[in-house]
C-alpha cells in the first residue's frame, strides 16, 4: 500500500477520532500532512503509521502490511517471576511473546514460534544460556536471530565472554525496561549488519 494517501475524514474514521481532532494534530505538527493544489489536506499512509507508532496507538488492519505485523520475542528464564516480568515488559510495548523455562525448551519452541529475537537468561538448568546460544547459532533458521543475554554479572570480562559466545547484546538484572527495549529495537532494525557477520 505504499504511496496511498488519506483525507482527514478517512484518517478520522480509521483512527476512531473526530475530524477536528485530526485537524488539531496536524496543526500542532504531531501528524504530518500536505495540501493539494486545491487546498485539501492529505496524509500519507507511512506518516499515519509513523504517528500511530510514535504515540503507541494500535494500527488498524486497513493500514497494516506484512511488515507491520507485531514482532515476536522468545523470553527464556528458569524463574517464573522473571518470565512474567519479561512478558509484561515486552507485551506492553507491542511484542508477541512466547516463554521458555530453559535453553532446551527454547530450542524446541524456536521452530514453531519463529521469533524475531530471543531474550535469554544465562544461568539455567537443563541447558544454560551458553549451550543454548551455541545450539541456536548452528541452526540455519536462527543463525542470525538476535539474542540478548540476561545476567546478574556486569563486569567487563563477563560482557566480553557473552559477546564472544555469540550473543548480540547483554543486559544486567534487575531489568531496566528502557535498556532492554532500546537494545531490542536497535537489533531488530539491523538485519544487514547481522547477516554480514556470517554466523
Amino acid at each position: 500500500m505504499p504511496g496511498k494517501y488519506f483525507t482527514t475524514f478517512e484518517a478520522s474514521r480509521l483512527l476512531g477520532v473526530s475530524l477536528p481532532t485530526i485537524v488539531n494534530w496536524i496543526k500542532a505538527n504531531r501528524l504530518k500532512a500536505h495540501k493539494t493544489p486545491g487546498g485539501h489536506r492529505r496524509i500519507a499512509r507511512e506518516d499515519l503509521v509513523a504517528f500511530l507508532r510514535r504515540f503507541e496507538m494500535p494500527i488498524p488492519p486497513e493500514l497494516a502490511e506484512e511488515n507491520d505485523r507485531p514482532l515476536r520475542v522468545l523470553a527464556v528464564d528458569d524463574d517464573p517471576d522473571e518470565r512474567d516480568l519479561l512478558r509484561a515488559i515486552l507485551e506492553d510495548h507491542g511484542y508477541v511473546v512466547e516463554l521458555a523455562a530453559n535453553g532446551f525448551e527454547a530450542g524446541l519452541l524456536v521452530g514453531a514460534f519463529k521469533p524475531d529475537a530471543v531474550v535469554m537468561d544465562l544461568m539455567m538448568p537443563a541447558m544454560d544460556g551458553f549451550a543454548a546460544i551455541a545450539a541456536l547459532r548452528k541452526r540455519p533458521d536462527t543463525a542470525n536471530t538476535p539474542v540478548i543475554a540476561c545476567t546478574g554479572l556486569s563486569d567487563p570480562a563477563s560482557r566480553q565472554k557473552v559477546i564472544a559466545a555469540g550473543f548480540d547484546g547483554h543486559v544486567v538484572k534487575p531489568y531496566r525496561h528502557e535498556e532492554l527495549l532500546d537494545m531490542l529495537g536497535k537489533l531488530l532494525h539491523a538485519e544487514p549488519e547481522r547477516a554480514a557477520r556470517g554466523t
